[in-house]
């Protein structure tokens, strides 16, 4: 498995550059599964700078993790249903032996799992990350990742999108980073509080252009 990031506390660290922002700092404890992580403390990553501080830590919303949770809990109660309807050997034709049965029901629940597990690690390594310095996004799949960053100092434009219900009433959408022209832009998608996290990267480009100018 991949190590996109660790945790694992860096004593020369510089102090963490102070922003505003209405969302606590997350624990350790909870950042490990948390979609959105503000300054969170003992994570790093692999090419984290010595005197480089993560300042946001995102995912998609938990929220969008429902479909596939909800297929995986059906996949799961299936075989148990039709256990429950009465035998369950007489879906197959007769000439197979009694252990068929029980060898299907395994492969059932090995594939019903390896799709949870698979779900889960997609939604988990898949991370966008902002520091004082840069802005990293991270795309894996199970073969491999792509990563990509660019300088605060790159950076063009912030916008957030969102729409209907669902993504306002849990204060969630996209986050859309502009940066130089010969350089790629990014995509923040479905992380929460979106609006929070354009304020954060503009008050990180304002201070970058403060310190250019000074």
């Amino acid at each position: 498995m991949p190590d996109i990031f660790t945790l694992k506390k860096d004593k020369n660290k510089t102090p963490a550059p102070k922003l505003s922002s209405k969302k606590k700092e997350t624990s350790s404890t909870s950042q490990l599964f948390s979609a959105y992580s503000f300054m969170p403390t003992g994570v790093r990553f692999d090419t984290q700078e010595v005197d480089e501080t993560i300042v946001l830590l995102l995912r998609r919303h938990w929220i969008t993790n429902l479909s596939w949770l909800i297929t995986g809990f059906i996949l799961l109660i299936l075989p148990l249903f039709l256990f429950s309807l009465g035998n369950i050997t007489s879906i197959f034709p007769s000439f197979f032996p009694p252990t068929f049965t029980s060898f299907i029901i395994l492969i059932w629940y090995l594939l019903t799992f390896t799709f949870i597990l698979t779900e889960f690690l997609l939604w988990y390594f898949n991370v966008s990350i902002v520091t004082q310095e840069r802005i990293i996004d991270v795309d894996f799949a199970l073969l491999y990742k792509v990563i990509s960053e660019t300088r605060i100092s790159r950076v063009e434009d912030v916008s957030a999108r969102t729409g209907g219900f669902i993504r306002s009433f849990f204060d969630y959408g996209d986050v859309f980073v502009q940066t130089a022209a010969t350089e790629e832009n990014f995509e923040f998608l479905a992380v929460p509080h979106p609006n929070q996290v354009v304020k954060i990267i503009n008050e990180l480009v304002g201070r970058e252009e403060e310190e250019g100018h000074g």
